[in-house]
């Protein structure tokens, strides 16, 4: 039996300027102005303006965007379908 390691999620904002964010699964889209995630405690919307992303590594879960965020949206498991293929599968089909 495979036992499932859950890395705990944490988000941490500097000045509004520098998020970053561990306990990413999964991200469906990205650009300037929203960012679209899954983590391990949900679904997560980020919005704000000028967001890059700077570093994205999802086999460890880490993810830091600059840029100025204005909204950060948590969406609950439940009730939320979840979106039609991400970035990453897209990425390597």
């Amino acid at each position: 039996m495979e036992e499932k390691m859950t890395r705990k999620h944490v988000v941490n904002i500097v000045d509004r300027e520098r998020l970053s964010i561990t306990g990413v699964t999964d991200v469906f889209s990205f650009d300037e102005g929203i960012i679209e995630l899954e983590t391990n405690e949900g679904y997560i919307e980020i919005k704000g303006e000028d967001l890059h992303i700077v570093k994205m590594n999802i086999d460890d879960g880490d993810m830091i965007v600059e840029g100025t965020v204005t909204e950060l949206i948590y969406h609950d498991h439940q009730g939320t379908v979840k979106k039609k293929g991400s970035i990453i599968s897209k990425l390597f089909k």
